[in-house]
């Protein structure tokens, strides 16, 4: 049982409870603009913490100055992450976002590289491509084998979420770097108090930055999604990740994070009405495949 419940299967937990963020997200700016959904998602899931981790982030013992600025670096880079994906939804379907976040799995390799002068094993960096061929046959679903070829679309949703999967990949980086020196709910609980706190303040002159009107309506598809990022996307998987990511090197890490917009695919299938085509099948198995080839290393030998 425990070769079953290895830091890998509870990263692909996480990585399959993101993916449903991208349908719950999009269905809640129907009602909502992005900044105050960020802003009550993360408020809800702070208080959530302070009330599960208050022994631990009053105590005598972690009130440590050197904390603070790791910490900090860590929210900032969520945030900017969280940030950019959402307004990108606004302008991008749920397949294509789950898509540009999904480049996270490019950028990891080669910060780790930059920052942490790391270099991933050969089998990564193949199963790197592998996984970035089929994540670009997701985004295709639904094409001829023409229209990929003369698909030249890259639209404003697009680059958005493209920067935020940047920034997400430094917060991948960070987390490898600090989980192992900061008691993980420090850092869940600065990196949720700084969103929500960040998202409030940006909430007001929000309609400049989407240049359009605010509306507002609080309803069923709000609360769900609300309460699906609070709890399910944002407080489980953050305890997860900053828990379980430092046993993993970060290349594979944000290959199992791949499965992320896999299932945010089918889930827009199921729920948005995005069509299941051959070219998403394929792309679907073909990112599979890519996650299996590179945890075959482990199985057959402790590499990296």
């Amino acid at each position: 049982m425990s070769r079953i419940f290895t830091p890998e299967f509870f990263l692909v937990i996480a990585a399959i409870l993101w993916g449903g963020t991208f349908v719950v997200i999009k269905l809640a700016l129907d009602s909502v603009p992005p900044f105050l959904f960020l802003a009550v998602r993360f408020w809800l899931a702070g208080i959530i913490t302070l009330l599960l981790y208050r022994k631990t982030l009053f105590s005598k013992a972690n009130r440590r100055w050197d904390y603070i600025f790791p910490a900090f670096l860590v929210a900032l880079a969520a945030l900017l992450g969280y940030a950019f994906q959402t307004i990108g939804l606004v302008y991008t379907t749920a397949t294509q976002s789950g898509f540009m976040t999904g480049a996270y799995v490019i950028f990891v390799p080669l910060l780790q590289i930059a920052i942490e002068r790391k270099l991933p094993s050969v089998r990564t960096w193949v199963a790197v491509l592998i996984v970035v061929l089929g994540l670009f046959l997701i985004s295709q679903n639904g094409k001829s084998y023409e229209e990929i070829l003369q698909s030249t679309g890259f639209g404003l949703g697009d680059g958005l979420t493209l920067i935020g999967a940047f920034f997400f990949a430094i917060y991948i980086i960070l987390i490898d770097i600090f989980s192992k020196k900061i008691p993980a709910q420090i850092l869940v609980s600065f990196e949720i108090l700084l969103i929500a706190i960040v998202s409030t303040t940006l909430f007001p002159v929000e309609s400049v930055f989407l240049n359009q009107p605010i509306s507002i309506q609080l309803d069923l598809k709000f609360w769900i999604g609300i309460i699906y990022t609070s709890i399910f996307a944002t407080i489980f998987t953050t305890q997860i990740q900053t828990r379980y990511q430092k046993a993993v090197p970060p290349a594979r890490a944000g290959l199992l994070y791949s499965m992320e917009p896999v299932f945010s695919f089918f889930l827009a299938y199921l729920i948005l009405g995005e069509r299941l085509g051959v070219v998403g099948a394929i792309g679907s198995g073909l990112t599979l495949f890519g996650i299996l080839f590179s945890e075959m290393g482990k199985w057959n030998k402790r590499e990296e």
